[in-house]
């Protein structure tokens, strides 16, 4: 007899669809933009990377249009940050985003199967070996790219605070 998976609804009960629809583009937007703006590049030079037209994308950027699976998937590649980053998957309250926070998260689920793995007395092959040392080199790179991200994000939100009280 086939088990029947069941779902794990503690996650998504938590999230209580805290976002609408709409939000949620605008939040995907506001990092598009802010990935965008790390690295120098203008809308259309994202776009011909992507194989898009710049309108296209511009609509992404600005929350109208929700950017399809491929395009997240490209722009995750481009960047160099999990498409969890570009989706905010895990932003779970309205409050400030903190990439690091969320880079942290995944250190430490890498660091549980690490330590899972070598638990014990069992030998670990030499292709483990070298996927975790892969793993921890690629999430380490993540780690300092997040982190300077964060820091352009805290930046520019001081920056508009302070235009918002001189106005």
């Amino acid at each position: 007899m086939d088990k029947k998976l069941e779902l794990d609804l503690t996650e998504f009960n938590a999230y209580g669809n805290m976002f609408s629809i709409s939000e949620r583009k605008e939040l995907i937007g506001e990092m598009l933009r802010v990935l965008r703006e790390e690295y120098s590049l203008t809308q259309s030079e994202v776009a011909k990377y992507l194989e898009i037209k710049p309108g296209t994308y511009s609509t992404y950027e600005n929350g109208t249009r929700e950017a399809p699976a491929e395009i997240v998937v490209r722009l995750s590649l481009l960047y160099g940050v999990p498409t969890d980053i570009i989706l905010q998957q895990t932003r779970m309250t309205r409050d400030g985003f903190d990439a690091q926070k969320q880079m942290d998260l995944i250190n430490d689920q890498l660091q549980e199967i690490w330590n899972m793995a070598t638990n014990g007395d069992t030998e670990i092959s030499p292709e483990f070996k070298d996927l975790m040392s892969s793993m921890t080199d690629a999430f380490g790179k993540m780690g300092e790219s997040l982190s300077n991200l964060n820091e352009t994000i805290k930046t520019k939100k001081q920056g508009n605070q302070k235009n918002e009280t001189n106005e």
